[in-house]
């Protein structure tokens, strides 16, 4: 009979996003309302914190303090090259512009920058701008999961699987992680498209990480700006949604097509542990 120490490492993966799940979905689903209490805003604001001590659990009792270590190294890999900082900081903006812009010709209707997610949070009165900035950094700071997403599950991923395929698995996981949000009042989304849209993003969140060298301080920067470029741009308008993924999935197959399928990357390998 194998010891829970080799039964931990021979199930680490599926037992990593379990633990993930479990610490934080009932955060989750307390503030949607499916469940009989609230936990307090603060503790929701960093909902993702989660992912790490799953991440950071996880990684010790399976590989050791050593590899804790090299996880966390991660974080400090910046040597990268600027156009890795542009794409990390300025692609998901970009697309969700285009979609926008696009709409806008399509419906012949005029942009309205005002309605945007940022004022149910914000309020209706000020200058939406100077929240863009203190948004960003806060969610990069308090957002952690891609310390689950990619630190954790995507190398253990790659290690069996072509970056392709463990792109989609980890974007179908990621998209089911998101499911107690639409079980709040008001939001009208399908979680279905939502699950193709996010599982079109990990592609290029691993053609990233890949091409980093498994940098999560870049990863965690794409992370926040998608966030941000949501939360502040008009992305959820009819039509404009839709429009955002079919040009996420032009991105994603030109990224295929020219970095490949196996690495998604032309020059370094795929992120392993």
């Amino acid at each position: 009979m194998a010891s829970p120490l080799e039964f931990l490492k021979r199930h680490a993966l599926v037992i990593g996003i379990l633990l993930m799940f479990l610490l934080t979905w009932p955060i989750d689903l307390s503030n949607s309302g499916a469940l009989p209490f609230q936990v307090p805003f603060a503790i929701y604001l960093f909902l993702g914190w989660g992912f790490i001590f799953a991440s950071l659990i996880m990684t010790w009792l399976t590989l050791g303090r050593g590899a804790v270590v090299a996880l966390l190294k991660r974080f400090l890999i910046w040597r990268v090259g600027w156009k890795w900082y542009a794409a990390a900081l300025f692609l998901f903006p970009a697309i969700a512009l285009a979609a926008i812009l696009l709409n806008s010709i399509i419906s012949r209707q005029p942009i309205d920058f005002q309605d945007v997610y940022a004022r149910d949070i914000f309020g209706e009165a000020g200058n939406l701008s100077v929240f863009i900035l203190p948004f960003f950094l806060l969610d990069f700071i308090a957002n952690g999961e891609e310390m689950g997403w990619r630190g954790y599950v995507l190398p253990r991923l790659q290690a069996k699987h072509s970056a392709l395929v463990s792109s989609l698995i980890v974007g179908v996981i990621w998209g089911v992680w998101h499911l107690p949000k639409f079980l709040a009042p008001g939001d009208d989304r399908s979680p279905v498209w939502f699950i193709v849209e996010i599982t079109l993003r990990a592609i290029l969140y691993t053609w990233l990480y890949n091409n980093t060298r498994g940098s999560l301080l870049l990863v965690a920067i794409f992370h926040a700006s998608g966030n941000t470029a949501g939360v502040f741009l008009p992305v959820f308008h009819p039509g404009a949604d839709t429009l955002q993924i079919l040009l996420l999935a032009a991105v994603a197959a030109f990224i295929v097509v020219v970095a490949g399928a196996d690495r998604l990357s032309r020059t370094q390998p795929k992120q392993m542990q």
